[in-house]
């Protein structure tokens, strides 16, 4: 019964049509991505600053798009930027808050050996001491990933904020 339950579950992982990626690569990748994301929400709510940098490309990008927003918030590029932003986050604005980041719908739009691209959702509470956690943001995160020698990396990424 386990190998037709394995054939039965293998297209739900499969890739997307003209991938070069082999389906058990293919979860691998999937997986090492997936905990980049966990990665990602526990370093920046740790406030773990250098830690979160590195887990986008040297010339990574973050971008913001706030629904109904006149002017939209300038795009933080390279490492050195995204940890002064990083560092200037968490020392000022979340400084005697403690946030947390939920993520969940995690989707593979594209997947290939050397690059994907993903969308999932998030929803961030902020915590003060003393009081109820308050959810303060939701909305979409669009990545692409590029595969380097030092694993799946973010080379952009673009947040979409619910106003």
């Amino acid at each position: 019964m386990r190998p037709l339950l394995l054939l039965l579950l293998l297209p739900l992982f499969a890739c997307s049509q003209g991938s070069a990626v082999g389906p058990s690569t293919a979860l691998e990748d999937r997986a090492l991505i997936s905990d980049q994301l966990s990665s990602y929400a526990q370093l920046w709510d740790r406030k773990a600053a250098e830690e979160f940098t590195e887990l986008f490309t040297e010339n990574g990008t973050m971008e913001w798009h706030m629904a109904g927003a006149a002017e939209q918030p300038p795009a933080v590029a390279g490492r050195a930027d995204i940890l002064e932003y990083a560092r200037q986050a968490h020392e000022g604005r979340l400084a005697g808050r403690q946030s947390r980041h939920h993520f969940s719908g995690l989707v593979f739009e594209e997947l290939s050996a050397e690059s994907a691209r993903t969308e999932h959702r998030f929803m961030v509470t902020h915590v003060v001491p003393g009081e109820p956690p308050v959810v303060t943001a939701s909305g979409i995160y669009r990545i692409t990933w590029r595969k380097t020698d030092d694993g799946w990396l973010m080379a952009h990424r673009k947040l979409f904020v619910d106003r």
